[in-house]
């Protein structure tokens, strides 16, 4: 991952990634071959590489990409003991999400809500509404053909460097 991605990432993510919440996602398992945690950084890094060719840097525009990108599947920790079937945990997920991402952050951007809800279309009928919504939900797409390909976008060296980073920066927002 190159140091200006982890660099914006870190920027707008910092509370998150440091936070308990989202160091759990790393012993959730996800797509069968990696974890909620790890397959989030890859949907983050694929969103803000999005982000960097075509020209979305304003500050608007990568915060909510790496807000939502960083919460869209928060839910999925634990998710054994809340859904019932992988039908259920497709269709509520993100709504459960967008609650952690409110919890987690105490804020409520419509942007990174509309992205959250709808990150899961065409499997569900929730359509983005805004570009940040279309650039989690093709990135997302992304990050889990390669998952199930058991290609790793991101090492686990880059992240344990990512989260290192994190955790000695303050958060400049």
């Amino acid at each position: 991952m190159e140091q200006e991605v982890k660099d914006i990432i870190i920027k707008y993510g910092r509370d998150i990634l440091c936070s308990d919440t989202f160091l759990a996602a790393f012993d959730q398992s996800h797509h069968y071959k990696t974890t909620v945690g790890d397959h989030t950084l890859e949907v983050t890094a694929e969103a803000v590489k999005f982000c960097l060719r075509h020209n979305l840097t304003d500050e608007n525009t990568l915060s909510n990409v790496v807000t939502a990108c960083l919460c869209h599947d928060m839910s999925l920790i634990g998710r054994e003991d809340k859904y019932s079937s992988n039908f259920e945990t497709l269709r509520q997920h993100p709504g459960h999400s967008a609650e952690i991402y409110t919890d987690l952050t105490g804020e409520a951007e419509e942007r990174v809500l509309d992205a959250i809800h709808s990150h899961m279309f065409p499997l569900t009928r929730k359509i983005p509404k805004h570009r940040e919504g279309w650039i989690l939900t093709l990135a997302d797409k992304i990050s889990a053909s390669t998952d199930l390909l058991n290609i790793q976008s991101v090492a686990p060296e880059e992240r344990e460097d990512l989260l290192k980073q994190a955790a000695s920066q303050p958060d400049d927002r």
